[in-house]
């Protein structure tokens, strides 16, 4: 079964391959699949991201915990796991759909649930334990892997948590993949001003569910390189079927505008 067209991949690698392949010479054309009907492009991230660095809200979900108080009333006082379902149960309320919402949205909810019993309640809710939001660092780091946000983590706190930059890092041209399937955003970031100047304006605050992905200095076979990045990204994406034309990434090696070609990406081999 295949999916609509999924654009993100080969946007992924025209970026990749515009800011590593200059001055590239020959390359092997190769033919590994169907093209695919014309898909809605990746949108560019905004420009006021890059302005100033702020902290993300954070968006809570299954598995987190959180604890709410209300002011004179210690018995409404509790730690509330968030179910599978995500939901937690409190009392007078009963069971408040809290995934998908920030710890203020929470705080509203319980308030107008208990203002029923109690006069202008006080209510504070606060992240006691986070295990809902992940970010994925992969490619040239020390040790690529998922890593829980802890209510906030900008994008060198993650390359940290993942032992930092290999020596063969391209760590001008960090690549933040995200949104979904309707709207995707990739976003190019400038890690080395960030690390020599302590510019903020690139170390964007990761969002969950964010691929941070770091580039080699050098890719030596742009095939190659194709199917290392369909393997590397496919537990992430989860594209149920992926095809990368060589052609596709030939012409984007040799400045070749590819707008309105789209891919489908197929599965790496068991």
């Amino acid at each position: 079964m295949r999916f609509s067209v999924f654009y993100i991949f080969l946007f992924i690698l025209s970026s990749i391959f515009f800011l590593t392949f200059s001055g590239c010479s020959t390359l092997k054309s190769s033919s590994l699949g169907k093209e695919a009907a014309v898909s809605q492009p990746l949108q560019p991230a905004p420009e006021e991201l890059y302005k100033e660095a702020k902290p993300a809200e954070f968006i809570l979900g299954p598995g987190d915990i959180v604890e709410i108080k209300v002011y004179r009333h210690d018995d409404l006082t509790m730690i509330a796991p968030i179910d599978t379902s995500g939901k937690i149960s409190y009392p007078l309320v009963g069971d408040i759909q809290a995934s998908g919402l920030s710890i203020f949205q929470l705080r509203d909810k319980i308030r107008d649930g208990i203002s029923e019993y109690i006069k202008d309640p006080q209510v504070s809710v606060s992240i006691k334990s986070v295990q809902s939001q992940k970010v994925y660092v992969l490619g040239e780091v020390v040790k690529p892997g998922v890593f829980t946000i802890n209510t906030s983590m900008n994008v060198l706190e993650a390359i940290s948590s993942a032992g930092g930059f290999t020596k063969d890092a391209k760590d001008k041209s960090v690549f933040v993949i995200r949104g979904n399937r309707d709207n995707p955003q990739l976003i190019k970031l400038d890690l080395k001003d960030a690390l020599k100047k302590g510019s903020i304006a690139h170390n964007i605050e990761l969002q969950g569910n964010d691929i941070v992905f770091v580039p080699a200095t050098f890719i030596a076979d742009a095939s190659r390189f194709a199917v290392y990045l369909r393997n590397l990204l496919w537990p992430v994406l989860l594209f149920e079927e992926t095809i990368v034309r060589g052609k596709d990434v030939t012409d984007v090696m040799r400045g070749e505008d590819i707008t309105g070609r789209t891919v489908i990406i197929e599965r790496p081999p068991e």
